[in-house]
């Protein structure tokens, strides 16, 4: 009797020890498939946000194929002026909005204290919130009359190319103040201790040792600001005029950019004789901004891998 129970005692035991092994194994298992899904869903949508971006390029390739190709053959013509104006209206707006946002930038991140760091910051970012049309509205009766009584009274009214870079810049203020101070604030404080400890100011050590640290996420702030200002046209269209553009350095002209033109036509105030020209000029639109990522992204990499050391404090 004594062994029978002993028996029974392991056989239970044993059955014990399998029912919970299979229920490990289970839960092993269903766990592993869950991460599988969760892994697939996530690789999903990693593959969906290209496929979304080539198939956008991709159509407007398409669609702008015969304009784009009679221009490479026969001149790009009247775009020119339009491509020129686009350029130059972004690189201004993106110049003034760099001179006031990066020493604002470098101020919160340095020298502020956390009470006005956390009373202008926000007030940045919700800048960033404003429709444009409402930045429109503001460039056309607040901005532009403004501009022509600084100028002594243009024949544009203060509709002009000036104008337009002032509500650009207001606009992409915020994109380089926020993104520039996190870059700033991103730098490890070991930096500037050591820095420090070495004899430098807090001068000398925001402009030799974290400035040149940061340089990368000021320069992701500057091409994300430019980037919006090529491509933005509601409130462009209300300050710049919308006057078939000339190739000219004078900001009191009135002009036109690409993106304005394309919504112009949209809103039947422009005529065209084929709709692929639309395309075409999108599709250059596209290209000049894809242009200005890869540059800025090679200028990026050769600062950040230079040729001789790159260390902050070596470079003191």
């Amino acid at each position: 009797m004594a062994i029978e129970t002993i028996l029974k005692s392991n056989n239970h035991l044993y059955a014990n020890r399998k029912k919970q092994r299979s229920s490990r194994e289970r839960k092993t298992l269903k766990r592993r498939i869950e991460e599988k899904i969760f892994e697939s869903l996530l690789l999903l949508s990693a593959v969906s946000s290209i496929a979304i971006v080539l198939l956008l390029i991709g159509y407007l390739g398409l669609q702008g194929y015969p304009a784009v190709a009679n221009w490479v053959l026969h001149g790009f013509g009247f775009l020119i002026p339009y491509m020129f104006t686009t350029a130059y209206v972004g690189a201004g707006a993106v110049a003034i909005a760099t001179a006031i946002g990066l020493p604002t930038a470098i101020y919160l991140a340095e020298f502020s204290g956390l009470g006005i760091r956390n009373f202008i910051k926000p007030s940045m970012e919700t800048l960033s919130g404003i429709p444009s049309v409402v930045m429109g509205v503001i460039g056309a009766f607040l901005i532009a009359p403004a501009v022509a009584s600084f100028f002594g009274g243009t024949s544009t009214s203060g509709l002009c190319v000036f104008t337009a870079w002032i509500v650009l810049a207001i606009m992409s203020l915020p994109f380089v103040v926020s993104i520039s101070e996190d870059a700033l604030r991103a730098v490890p404080n070991s930096y500037r201790e050591a820095s420090q400890g070495l004899g430098a100011t807090n001068w000398q050590t925001t402009f030799r040792v974290v400035l040149p640290e940061a340089r990368s996420g000021i320069l992701a702030a500057i091409l994300l600001a430019l980037a919006s200002a090529l491509g933005e046209t509601m409130a462009v269209w209300m300050v710049i005029g919308n006057t078939i553009p000339t190739i000219s350095l004078n900001p009191l002209l009135r002009a036109d950019v690409i993106s304005t033109y394309i919504a112009r036509y949209i809103y039947g105030q422009e005529s065209v004789g084929d709709v692929t020209s639309l395309y075409g000029a999108g599709f250059v639109l596209l290209v000049m901004i894809g242009a200005i990522n890869i540059a800025v992204a090679m200028i990026a990499r050769s600062r950040l891998y230079p040729a001789r050391s790159s260390h902050p404090l070596i470079r003191m």
